[in-house]
């Protein structure tokens, strides 16, 4: 798995679904696109990202990170405040996202 095809894998994923990157949808679209990524890649390790904290209602947001080797992406398919629809290497990603801290699921 390079950066590129996980990218391209994803967008290919959004296109067919929309409704993953639906506003206030980043629970739903995270568990989705996981389990897609595991269907797809089943080498791959994903994470659940959360910010500040897991918990029921608003005011979180999830995101998910797939690693695989060296390489790792970055899948935010729902845009929030401080949170921009990204999809792409970790190392690059806007500095907001290194506030996420891995969740062993999302409530």
């Amino acid at each position: 798995m390079s950066t590129e095809t996980m990218g391209e894998f994803i967008r290919d994923l959004l296109r067919r679904d929309d409704s993953l990157t639906d506003p206030n949808n980043c629970r739903n679209s995270t568990s989705k696109i996981k389990e897609e990524v595991k269907g797809k890649f089943p080498e791959a390790k994903t994470e659940v990202l959360v910010y500040p904290e897991p918990r029921e209602g608003d005011g979180v947001h999830y995101s998910l990170r797939v690693t695989r080797g060296d390489e790792a992406v970055l899948i935010n398919a729902v845009a929030a405040p401080g949170f921009p629809e990204y999809i792409g290497r970790v190392e690059v990603a806007p500095p907001t996202f290194t506030a996420m801290r891995v969740t062993p699921k999302v409530v």
